[in-house]
């Protein structure tokens, strides 16, 4: 303890010289008070959030805009994208399967095999503050149906196979769900 103490009396002995160690100090000080408890392990595992479809396809044409506009001679870029589905969340279960062979034979010498299967499962939940959440294992994020891509540039037919290549990379899509246009 005498150590701690020796420590935090030469900062404060030599302040004019230990500024940036101060100011490192504050700000680790607050990072810790900002940031969410994940530093520590309380065993719980957190449930995951999912984005509302149309947050996560707005988003997604957001940042598809930002880097096709960025490739050579696209000029001003707009995109659309339309998704198959609201994606899918999978929840952890606890499951309980089981098994029961039976073997009968009878007078006559006749056997008979009769196999019995059971299976329950049960979702997990945890117990957060009043409200009893399942636990997400797997967010699986909607399916990209189509893509169409307004540029500037895509009059020039190497523009728009680097914006269709571009596309395709980036969202796993293949190029005939992929038109690109001249805009303007």
């Amino acid at each position: 303890m005498s150590k701690v103490k020796k420590f935090f009396q030469d900062i404060k002995e030599n302040s004019g010289k230990n500024k940036f160690l101060l100011w490192g100090l504050g700000l680790v000080g607050a990072l810790l008070l900002i940031l969410p408890g994940n530093c520590g392990s309380d065993g719980k595992q957190p449930a995951a959030v999912s984005l509302p479809q149309e947050d996560y396809q707005q988003l997604l044409q957001r940042e598809l805009e930002s880097i096709l506009a960025r490739i050579e001679g696209a000029g001003r870029v707009t995109v659309m994208l339309t998704l198959d589905d609201e994606g899918e969340i999978i929840y952890a279960s606890d499951e309980e399967t089981s098994k029961r062979s039976t073997s009968e034979e009878d007078s006559q010498g006749g056997v008979r095999q009769q196999l019995e299967y059971d299976s329950r499962g049960q979702l997990v939940i945890v117990q957060t503050g009043n409200q009893q959440e399942p636990v997400a294992v797997k967010l699986i994020k909607p399916r990209v149906r189509g893509v169409l891509v307004v540029a500037a540039g895509a009059d020039n037919p190497l523009i728009r196979e680097r914006l269709t290549h571009a596309v395709q990379r980036v969202l796993d899509v293949p190029a005939y769900k992929i038109t690109v246009q001249k805009g303007e």
